[in-house]
């Protein structure tokens, strides 16, 4: 990784997301930019990221990495060579940072593994999402429970220290009895992050057309907020801290990149569909190959949309955002940030929420209760 040297020009500190749109099979509850039976085209999109990074090339000093999909896994390891040789080419990467990768179980192979570490990986999350078979088939995954095992195990034979699953909740398929299963057999295995996520009807979905149909049925509110509750309740006794509302770490593991999100701090997206936030303006690059590669061979950012936010929106942004963190925000940060008495100008509707429970502050800052993280809408309703 090159580091910079005594003289070189300070570049502004960002974090940088790589999108890789690919997928073996895209799962029923899915709405992601992904794309199916397309390996034919990865060659050609890996050709296409390099040549959006050149666009960027020199601007950025890089303290994380961030390779989403898609299933990034999915990609052969000399693909992720060049993906990462041309990383070093055109942004300084700095030695303490922060690169990761989402992983499908059926998809991780030893070469690319020891491909991934021998380039600086330092963080692996994989996609598991249940340890019971028939949920899996449900949501139409391609790995089984022993899948997983397996693949854990040789992450943590070659040496990964840095290892998180992503699990989901709230499925049809699984009752209490399934949920505290998943939960024990996480605990078995040799875990450092655990995000786990509320199954969500996203539109245009398998999932969504059995609701519609008939065919499915989603869970009740309160069955769901069991779920969470519990959820919460165990991964603690466990060693766990919650750290956002989907996310619990072991030590140090919090994920930095995604905090850029949640703290409105700047990040760049390279790829196909994939997002931005530079100071006051977020864009997007556009979701179709065609439009994607048209601009990047015309010497140009392919970007869809750009949007440049007011200060005052970027404040509320930042309140609902940095909220998502179990601790809160302090009050120092946003007062400087956005040049306001946070605690004058929002008074009414502190007064308002904390008589109800939803959230807790002192002079230093605030964060939601136990009930604000459940029900917090209203007050994000107010702020608006």
């Amino acid at each position: 990784m090159r580091e910079l040297k005594v003289g070189e020009a300070m570049q502004e500190t960002i974090g940088l997301y790589i999108h890789i749109p690919f997928c073996q099979k895209k799962c029923h509850y899915c709405d992601f930019l992904t794309f199916v039976d397309m390996e034919e085209r990865m060659d050609e999109y890996v050709t296409y990221l390099i040549k959006e990074m050149a666009l960027y090339s020199g601007n950025y000093q890089l303290d994380t990495i961030y390779f989403g999909g898609g299933t990034p896994s999915y990609l052969e390891a000399e693909q992720m060579v060049k993906i990462m040789e041309a990383i070093q080419s055109h942004f300084v990467i700095l030695s303490d940072c922060e690169i990761s990768i989402e992983m499908n179980p059926e998809s991780v192979t030893e070469e690319k593994v020891k491909t991934y570490l021998k380039y600086g990986f330092n963080r692996f999350s994989m996609g598991v999402q249940s340890f019971d078979d028939a949920t899996l088939r449900m949501m139409g995954r391609l790995h089984d429970r022993e899948t997983v095992y397996q693949k854990i195990a040789l992450l943590k034979d070659l040496g990964v220290k840095k290892l998180g699953i992503d699990l989901m909740f709230a499925n049809p398929k699984q009752d209490m009895d399934v949920l505290k299963r998943d939960i024990e057999l996480a605990m078995e295995l040799p875990l450092n992050h655990i995000s786990y996520y509320s199954l969500m009807i996203k539109e245009n979905t398998p999932f969504q057309r059995w609701v519609l149909t008939g065919q499915m049925r989603v869970l009740d509110d309160e069955i769901e907020r069991e779920m969470y509750h519990y959820i919460q309740s165990e991964l603690t006794k466990h060693g766990f801290h919650q750290y956002e509302i989907s996310n619990f770490a072991k030590g140090d593991v919090e994920s930095r990149h995604n905090k850029k999100y949640w703290q409105l701090k700047n990040y760049l997206g390279i790829g196909l569909g994939a997002s931005s936030n530079i100071d006051f303006v977020r864009f997007v690059n556009h979701r179709r190959f065609d439009d994607y590669y048209g601009m990047i061979d015309q010497g140009e950012y392919p970007i869809q949309i750009s949007e440049k936010l007011s200060l005052e929106d970027r404040e509320k942004e930042y309140i609902m955002l940095n909220l998502r963190l179990l601790k809160g925000f302090e009050f120092s940060e946003i007062n400087q940030r956005f040049g306001i008495d946070f605690l004058t100008k929002y008074q009414a509707v502190l007064s308002k929420h904390k008589k109800l429970g939803l959230i807790d502050y002192d002079n230093q800052g605030i964060w939601f209760t136990e009930k604000g993280l459940d029900v917090g809408n209203q007050f994000y309703l107010d702020i608006l």
